[in-house]
């Protein structure tokens, strides 16, 4: 990264605020699930979010998406502040704006084929003709590593790895700019770990992919992202290249959470 890269994603003073009751007897709450957070992603760049679970960085992955409405603050993308748009305006970035779940198999429909699931996002947003539908999902499964024979087959005839690479595929069907990635490897078997982020990596450069990517695992974090974001409790903490973060962090948040992984 260097001072010409433009900022796909600006968040400024990003908040949400819950009010919670145990009881009708119990006094009310306020939980700060997202506290004035501010950062920005350039483009091209993977920018981890990284803290405890309960941290807010999925309530974070909400609110940029607009999935849920923020309290208070600005998401700014490409000069679109996110918080202000209506919903009509929002569906249509949805194609630019995509994410990838922890576990793919709660988003996939076991009653659909591979092949129905890609055509999915294609038909509902327009990116290709009918006429080229068929082509456009093979060309999808070639990208995740994927082989063609593989559309026919229903999600329960998938391992995890493969599931999770029908995700990604799901992902970039719609030709997004920007992709949260939620925990994407944390549900497979380590020696798969490594196979998915190496894709995401790939996928990365040769789509000219940005990415928010949100993990607890500092190892994961560390194998794919330029800069790290560190939060607690709704704020964050601490945000610098990844490198000097994890070999030199100012906060003593920061060194707790590096020291409790055994993180070198």
């Amino acid at each position: 990264m260097n001072k010409e890269d433009k900022n796909i994603i600006i968040v400024e003073n990003l908040s949400k605020h819950y009010i919670v009751k145990k009881n009708i007897l119990s006094k009310k709450n306020l939980i700060k699930a997202v506290d004035n957070v501010s950062f920005e992603i350039k483009e091209g760049e993977a920018l981890g979010l990284i803290g405890e679970s309960g941290c807010g960085k999925s309530t974070t992955a909400s609110l940029i998406l607009n999935l849920i409405k923020a309290d208070e603050g600005k998401i700014i993308y490409k000069n679109m502040d996110l918080t202000k748009i209506n919903d009509d305006v929002m569906r249509g970035l949805r194609k630019d704006l995509q994410i990838i779940f922890q576990a793919s198999q709660g988003t996939l429909d076991p009653l659909m084929t591979i092949d129905e699931l890609l055509k999915v996002p294609l038909k509902l947003h327009k990116i290709v003709d009918n006429s080229e539908l068929d082509c456009e999902v093979t060309r999808l499964l070639n990208l995740v590593e994927l082989s063609e024979s593989d559309k026919y087959k229903y999600p329960y005839q998938m391992s995890g790895g493969q599931r999770q690479r029908i995700g990604i595929a799901r992902a970039i069907a719609t030709k997004p700019s920007f992709i949260i990635c939620d925990e994407p490897v944390s549900a497979l078997d380590v020696s798969i770990q490594g196979q998915i982020l190496n894709l995401l990596e790939t996928l990365r450069e040769e789509l000219k992919l940005t990415y928010l990517f949100i993990s607890h695992d500092l190892k994961v974090v560390k194998h794919l992202c330029d800069r790290i974001a560190v939060m607690n409790k709704g704020k964050i903490v601490e945000i610098g290249e990844t490198r000097k973060i994890l070999e030199n962090p100012k906060e003593e948040y920061t060194k707790k959470l590096i020291s409790s992984q055994l993180f070198v």
